[in-house]
């Protein structure tokens, strides 16, 4: 699901690049929160469990590199990182956030410059070429480290992993406390309890299928 609207085979816009298109224009983004409201009532974060291209990625290189670092999410960061991308939209009214993101580099900026290959070649891509990089080094140490902290588009769809119908239940009276779910969660959740609804849940169901006791299912709220 190739969802950067600066990639040449997108068929969506990337829901960051349409908010901050809407807070330059200074009107109220109401169509994206209506459809991210309806897709977050349905299913939560799964998307980027189930067709985020830059997850996959992440979870490949996490995989290549042997995740050495396992960093405890703190769920405020994704957030204040959302503000500062919204508040830089604001002041400077362009998609600050677009020109940096490794996501754009990978999925937009390398695609274009391959099919558009006469066009010249600015400051803007190098800048992209320097985030990913740094990116795709932090993926092979640890995994899923931008869904966790830095991607915009989780930190609006992650509070919707409380409301979705589709969730991941917890059988208290089978659990016995093994910690086998959250040794193998990408997301790197630290709680048995949190599963399914914590706001760093991708509904990936990892934790579903590793789960020896079946004290873990998928349900509806």
């Amino acid at each position: 699901v190739l969802y950067c609207y600066g990639c040449p085979f997108a068929a969506f816009a990337c829901p960051i690049g349409v908010l901050q298109n809407f807070i330059i224009s200074g009107r109220l983004p109401l169509y994206l929160a209506g459809s991210l409201g309806i897709y977050g009532g349905l299913v939560g974060r799964a998307f980027c469990g189930w067709a985020c291209p830059f997850g996959a990625l992440q979870e490949l290189l996490g995989l290549a590199g042997g995740r050495r670092l396992r960093p405890t999410p703190k769920w405020y960061v994704k957030y204040l990182f959302l503000a500062l991308v919204l508040l830089a939209a604001w002041l400077a009214t362009d998609t600050v956030f677009c020109k940096l993101c490794p996501a754009g580099s990978l999925f937009a900026s390398i695609p274009y410059r391959l099919l558009n290959i006469n066009t010249p070649i600015g400051l803007g891509f190098y800048i992209h070429l320097i985030t990913l990089v740094i990116a795709l080094l932090f993926f092979v140490l640890a995994g899923r480290v931008w869904c966790s902290y830095l991607c915009p588009v989780a930190s609006l769809l992650g509070p919707t992993n409380r409301l979705s119908l589709l969730t991941i239940k917890l059988d208290a009276e089978k659990c016995t406390k093994c910690g086998i779910c959250l040794k193998n969660c990408p997301m790197n959740i630290t709680k048995p309890e949190d599963i399914g609804t914590s706001t760093d849940c991708i509904r990936c169901l990892k934790c579903v299928e590793e789960c020896p006791y079946k004290a873990l299912s998928v349900g509806t709220a």
